[in-house]
């Protein structure tokens, strides 16, 4: 199971959020969302999905602003009471402030921090769980949340194909076996060798057009 697909299969948890700090981690600004309960055990690695909550903090706001570049949209340019984004839980820090503070993003006393975060294609509409503690999606918006994530998915393969494709079509990734690395044929099914100068492969058959390299010194 790969990164990618992970939460189209892994168990996912809704968490509640405020807006602009919703978006502060959908856009990745932000690397934690802060909770006042911590989680259940056994819920590291899983998924959280982060649902905008039905306000708008203008405090969140105003203090994002006083940050480097992360001043945050208004109200009604944010979505509210919907799933925005997904991500990964790596870490659960507790008893802030008794420990050290991990960023300007941890105000605890619970601080989930995420990796892997995805932005959903559209946000899925859903009424907002408990704000102080993890909660589980209704099984409808458990479906949408799983299909918004799994076109992010499809549509980076995608983007990924075609630059393999294209990296290939200009010999820009060497061959995935040793044998085809070692002996590559021309189209006249001569083995082609690789250019000392530019490292470009080259066919040597006196049938086929000589290699021409801007790095390659003439015999006289």
């Amino acid at each position: 199971m790969s990164a990618c697909d992970a939460p189209t299969r892994a168990r996912l948890f809704g968490v509640t959020a405020p807006q602009p700090w919703a978006w502060a981690v959908e856009v990745r600004n932000a690397p934690v969302l802060n909770l006042q309960r911590p989680p259940p055990p056994g819920v590291l690695g899983c998924y959280i999905a982060v649902c905008a909550a039905a306000k708008y903090s203008q405090d969140d706001a105003s203090w994002m602003a006083g940050g480097p570049g992360v001043g945050a949209p208004r109200a009604e340019d944010l979505p509210m009471c919907a799933v925005v984004a997904v991500g990964r839980l790596s870490a659960v820090s507790l008893l802030w402030p008794d420990t050290a503070r991990e960023s300007r993003w941890h105000v605890g006393p619970v601080g989930l921090w995420l990796e892997d975060v995805v932005a959903l294609p559209e946000p899925v509409a859903c009424t907002p769980g408990p704000a102080d503690t993890l909660w589980e999606l209704p099984a409808l918006v458990l479906a949408q949340v799983r299909l918004g994530f799994a076109a992010v998915a499809q549509s980076r393969e995608a983007r990924w194909r075609v630059y393999e494709a294209l990296a290939a079509s200009h010999g820009g990734r060497e061959a995935a076996t040793l044998k085809a690395r070692v002996l590559r044929k021309c189209t006249c099914e001569r083995a082609m060798t690789k250019c000392p100068g530019c490292r470009a492969w080259r066919c040597t058959a006196p049938t086929c057009p000589p290699h021409a390299c801007g790095q390659q010194v003439s015999a006289p």
